[in-house]
């Protein structure tokens, strides 16, 4: 089982390359008994159908991890990112990038709690190379769930926006 699962990591490999979306710091959730509440935590996303509509939004799929012992940690594969970008001139006149979503995935819990599928609603903001992400995780297959914040570097849209005028259409 544990090739496996490396096999498939290593499959996954080229979408992270890809990602127009690229994160890496740090996570707080509330962590299992004698755990801790700081973990690390790194994500990737990119568009797959990203045309223009009334609702402003946007199809995704990434990858998000974070390493710890929360109830809901470890590999979390998202082929969908349903994200709004609220409005085309919020969006289009501001340097920082605010985000509204829900995903879904499934998670390869490694150390604490249960393998399942996870859905999480979150709010996004960037700014230049820095980012903030706020959610709660429900793991529907493994009655688990957790608060977090997750903070750190980015390279997406905010980084983006800091060097040339970006229109999202």
């Amino acid at each position: 089982m544990k090739k496996i699962k490396i096999i498939f990591l290593l499959l996954l490999f080229p979408f992270a390359c890809s990602a127009q979306f690229l994160g890496i710091g740090a996570q707080y959730a509330t962590p299992q008994e004698g755990g801790n509440a700081i973990q690390f935590a790194a994500n990737a996303s990119f568009p797959v159908w990203h045309k223009k509509n009334p609702f402003n939004s946007y199809i995704a799929s990434g990858i998000d991890y974070t390493g710890g012992s929360t109830p809901v940690s470890g590999l979390n594969l998202k082929p969908i990112q349903l994200t709004s970008f609220l409005s085309e001139s919020l969006f289009n006149n501001n340097k920082a990038t605010i985000l509204v979503g829900c995903d879904a995935g499934y998670l390869f819990n490694f150390r604490h709690g249960k393998d399942g599928i996870v859905i999480t609603p979150n709010v996004y903001f960037d700014y230049k190379f820095f980012f903030v992400r706020a959610g709660y995780d429900f793991n529907v297959t493994g009655n688990e769930q957790q608060f977090f914040v997750r903070t750190g570097f980015s390279f997406g849209m905010g980084s983006i926006k800091s060097f040339v005028k970006t229109k999202i259409w």
